[in-house]
């Protein structure tokens, strides 16, 4: 298999790893955007779109993440661990784990700049977007009841 994941798996590319069990690895990404982003993989292949795993898999994984998120937390002082499942990349499951450095503890805040893109543009974000009106999202749930064939999500009244 030509998946670069299989491949650190199996040892024939080398990684950092800081935990492991009998399903899963965590290395430490290649390419962090923040120190000790790690990434939690499974070593059975899986499609990228961890959604469509079976709920054993999906939650092993799930659970694997939690177990370094801890590790994680108490090897670089941080109070918590931002998580990601974009199902972009790398196609082979795998969620991504961002240790949320801060100099006194949680600050939590938001930023002043917002951002909404109309097409994926090969990355997400946390970053608020524009305020939208009931309305708009009421539109946007109409949209999602429809293409399920279903005459409305949950009743807002």
């Amino acid at each position: 298999m030509d998946c670069i994941f299989c491949k650190i798996i199996s040892g024939e590319i080398p990684s950092v790893k800081i935990w492991q069990d009998n399903r899963h690895i965590a290395i430490l990404d290649i390419n962090p955007n923040v120190k000790g982003m790690t990434l939690v993989i499974p070593r059975f292949h899986f499609s990228s779109h961890i959604f469509d795993m079976d709920d054993v898999a999906y939650t092993a994984l799930l659970n694997a993440s939690r177990s370094v998120v801890f590790l994680l937390q108490k090897g670089l002082h941080v109070d918590r661990v931002g998580i990601g499942m974009d199902g972009t990349g790398v196609n082979h499951a795998h969620i991504k784990l961002f240790p949320l450095h801060r100099e006194m503890g949680v600050e939590l805040h938001e930023s002043e700049d917002r951002v909404y893109f109309e097409r994926f543009p090969g990355y997400i974000t946390t970053q608020l977007g524009p305020m939208k009106t009931v309305t708009e999202l009421e539109e946007v749930a109409n949209e999602i009841a429809k293409n399920n064939n279903t005459e409305t999500i949950i009743d807002n009244q």
